[in-house]
């Protein structure tokens, strides 16, 4: 599904009833009915709950007289809290006003938001919607700072009030949602913290824009459905073998940080590959088949009394990926300057779809502050946080989290390579001909070490088993997070660790394939 901006979804409402001829109040009318729904459905009809209904001035407001005219006439208790004159209303939410009126709905005009909601259950926040910028003020600020020491539940219409539908940004206060109804399309501030937190389950409303409207707009930004991700996963025949999944190379682990190579191992095979070659310094050998059965391991040249990989490596690992179906370069290898001079020369030899990250992106930064040359010769995948990426680009962190939507395709064209991932709340992805598309899934207590090393053994596991690098992108950031997600329902996320993480990846796995056509 697409996500926009409110220019986009402005232009869109313009070109619906301008161009196409559709009235506005038809509109309008659909967008309250989506409240109404998700009102109904989250009291699940119980009709003894009192709902009180904030409406402010413009359409946000229209939408939310729609919504108490339905809720009203379905036989639920319905008050309405209006921060202006209602009579001062313009156009459709003029009309909406005056429909509601006329159908015997109870309203109190309270132009100084001293709202009496004690007796109220629920409440519908139709004060500002999209667009407002700035912190809440007037009526409407006294509205917003009275529904947030109520802690009355809250279901938002289009966007919660104070939220930046643009940017997530809160300016001051803002109201704290159980749900958002968003209208038309997610506008793309409802996945940037700290406003993501206050939409809580975004529920998006059809109002009946055309989809030919909505396919010759601005396509910049998307968040994949589940459907969409679970065909995007390989086929399994029946017949198959380890040979049919395919094989996977990670070169990985210095001293200290063998965990970090068996995690992506452990993640890999997880995926579904059917085999994973962890290569390693051969003085971890025996450290890392302590710490897992399943992986096939590669000793390789190292550096003495370091433990990590050498220039001298070279030659073995070369070897060693000649059959392999992809690569993970990068986890726990450390920084030393060998390691960096032998990460630089590799990539450039390599022509394997291969994904870069940690260590492995550290030291390419390192490599290119020396002036050496980078040329990939293969599909390659970054997966940096802000800082890594950051390092790589010369470009302030500041500055990457300030613009992770618009910049990632320049970003992508900078490091010259074919698939970017950039990791965080929400994590961005894109590929040189796609838009950017935004995940979905993963929660705080994904913050924790080794979490990027199992996402790193997901991606090359999935490109291992066929799916393209761009693809596998998208559905290891989704997997991750996913497993992610149950980790936390099961655990609570402030105990999670990155094993925990990998322990539900066949369950995300499943919900994908029962969910493919």
């Amino acid at each position: 599904m697409r996500v926009i901006t409110t220019d986009t979804m402005r232009e869109l409402d313009r070109t619906t009833i301008e161009d196409r001829g559709i009235p506005g109040i038809d509109l309008m009318n659909k967008a309250g009915a989506g409240v109404a729904r998700a009102t109904i459905e989250f009291l699940e009809g119980n009709k003894d709950k009192n709902i009180g209904i904030l409406t402010g001035p413009g359409n946000n407001g229209g939408d939310g007289w729609v919504a108490a005219r339905i809720l009203h006439a379905q036989g639920y208790p319905v008050k309405v809290f209006s921060a202006i004159n209602p009579d001062k209303l313009t156009g459709d939410a003029l009309t909406a006003f005056k429909d509601a009126k006329s159908s015997g709905i109870q309203y109190i005009i309270d132009v100084k938001g001293a709202i009496s909601i004690d007796d109220i259950d629920l409440i519908i926040d139709a004060l500002l919607g999209t667009g407002a910028k700035g912190e809440p003020r007037g009526a409407i600020g006294e509205m917003v700072k009275r529904v947030i020491s109520s802690k009355i539940p809250v279901i938002a219409v289009d966007n919660p009030t104070g939220v930046d539908s643009d940017t997530g940004e809160i300016y001051g206060i803002a109201i704290n949602a159980e749900i958002t109804t968003t209208f038309g399309l997610p506008k793309l501030g409802q996945f940037v913290y700290p406003g993501k937190k206050n939409v809580g389950r975004l529920m998006t409303v059809d109002i009946g824009i055309p989809e030919n409207v909505i396919l010759a707009s601005e396509h910049k930004y998307e968040i994949d459905s589940t459907s969409t991700l679970a065909n995007l996963l390989s086929v399994r025949p029946e017949n198959g073998h380890k040979g049919t999944f395919g094989k996977c190379a990670i070169i990985a682990g210095s001293e200290g940080m063998c965990g970090a190579a068996v995690l992506a191992a452990e993640s890999a095979l997880r995926s579904g590959t059917g085999l994973v070659e962890l290569v390693v310094p051969k003085s971890l050998v025996e450290t890392v088949e302590s710490l897992f059965r399943e992986v096939v391991t590669r000793p390789v040249q190292e550096i003495k009394n370091k433990r990590c990989f050498s220039v001298r490596s070279m030659g073995d690992i070369l070897r060693v990926i000649q059959d392999v179906d992809s690569i993970a370069l990068g986890p726990g290898i450390g920084t030393h300057y060998e390691t960096v001079e032998l990460v630089s020369r590799l990539v450039n030899k390599i022509d394997i779809p291969m994904i870069i990250d940690a260590d492995g992106l550290n030291c390419l930064a390192k490599a290119i502050s020396k002036g050496n040359k980078i040329e990939f010769s293969a599909p390659v995948v970054m997966t940096p946080h802000p800082g890594e990426l950051s390092r790589l680009i010369n470009i302030g962190v500041d500055d990457i989290l300030s613009n992770r939507f618009d910049g990632m395709h320049d970003w992508l064209s900078q490091l010259g390579i074919d698939t970017l991932l950039l990791k965080g709340a929400s994590t961005t992805i894109c590929s040189s001909d796609s838009p950017v598309f935004i995940n979905r899934t993963g929660n705080d207590g994904m913050a924790t070490g080794g979490s990027g090393d199992v996402l790193t053994g997901i991606i090359a596991g999935l490109i291992a088993q066929g799916v393209t690098p761009s693809n596998s992108t998208r559905l290891g950031a989704y997997i991750h997070g996913f497993a992610g997600d149950i980790a936390a329902a099961e655990l609570g996320k402030r105990s999670m660790i990155a094993g925990d993480i990998i322990k539900y990846i066949p369950d995300a796995i499943s919900y994908l394939e029962f969910a493919r056509d």
